[in-house]
């Protein structure tokens, strides 16, 4: 089990995410996808995504993590 505290870092997606979207957990145990702001509590944000992404299923991205 990795763990990412800071840094650029290959994440496991799923969904629409474009760059610059913050990601959240999915309903997928251990994948994110796209944050959507109207429906998220403080402090649930992953990272945010350096690359764009679509398809349902578990992708790879570069995500930044950290002071964002």
């Amino acid at each position: 089990l990795n763990i990412a505290l800071v840094g650029r870092v290959p994440c496991k997606v799923v969904g629409k995410i474009n760059k610059g979207d913050r990601l959240v957990s999915s309903y997928i145990p251990g994948v994110a996808t796209a944050m959507d702001p109207l429906n998220a509590p403080p402090g649930v944000m992953i990272g945010k995504a350096l690359q764009s992404y679509d398809s349902d299923e578990p992708g790879i991205i570069e995500v930044a993590v950290g002071r964002l």
